[in-house]
Order: C-alpha cells, then structure tokens, then sequence
C-alpha cells in the first residue's frame, strides 16, 4: 500500500508501507524512494554529509553539489530527485543564509512532525 503525504497544497509525496514498520534509517528511505530503491542508500549518505556539515560552521551550501555529484559519481539528475523528494518528505529544508549570500542545506525535524500527527489522528479516531 502507498500512503500519500500531503505537505501542503503543492506538495505531497507517496511512501510504500510494508507490513511492519521500517526497523532502520536504509529501510524507511527505502519507502520514500520506492520508485527507485537504487536512490535510498544514496539518499542516506547524503542526509549524513548534510548531518555533518550542519556539526561545522560553515554548513552545505546547495552550491556545492556538483563536487558532491563528482565525489560520489552520482548524475545531476538523481542529485536533484534526492533533494526533491527529501524535501517533500520534510526530511531537509533550504535556508538562505544572509551573512553568506548562499543557501543552505539542513536537516529538519518536519517529517517526524508530519508522522506523530497523523498517528495522533489515527489514535484520536480509534478512541472515539
């Protein structure tokens, strides 16, 4: 079954749900890529460059990303599909950093929001 995530009125993205729950980060990328599962442990490595420039004081800027494609001989296209679909996901937002002039890449905490509200819908439905 694919649950639909509307984030807003422009945004929504499909997430493939199994039987049980994802028991790891590789798993629920997994399901947010589901079209093409070949992206997830790219998607995965890439959330942990954004995780660790985020630890430094000079964060990633969407600049750099064809040095990323390069290092890690990922095409322009599935770079862009990544980002897409793990904004759409909440997963990462783009900030634009004034001091520096540039955009940024950072971790959000908006897809776990996106998922404790729904469970809370599903809780509040079965109580009532």
């Amino acid at each position: 079954m694919i649950l639909y995530i509307i984030c807003n009125m422009d945004s929504e993205i499909g997430i493939l749900l199994g039987e049980s729950a994802p028991c790891n980060i590789n798993q629920l990328l997994e399901s947010i890529f589901w079209k093409e599962k070949k992206l997830a442990p790219k998607a995965n490595k890439l959330l942990k460059h954004i995780r660790e420039w985020s630890r430094t004081q000079k964060p990633y800027t969407t600049d750099e990303w064809s040095r990323y494609c390069a290092k890690n001989n990922i095409s322009q296209s599935s770079y862009h599909n990544m980002l897409k679909r793990l904004r759409k996901a909440k997963m990462i937002e783009k900030r634009y950093n004034k001091h520096n002039k540039k955009h940024e890449l950072h971790l959000t905490d908006g897809f776990s929001e996106l998922m404790f509200k729904q469970g809370n819908l599903w809780e509040s439905f079965l109580r009532e």
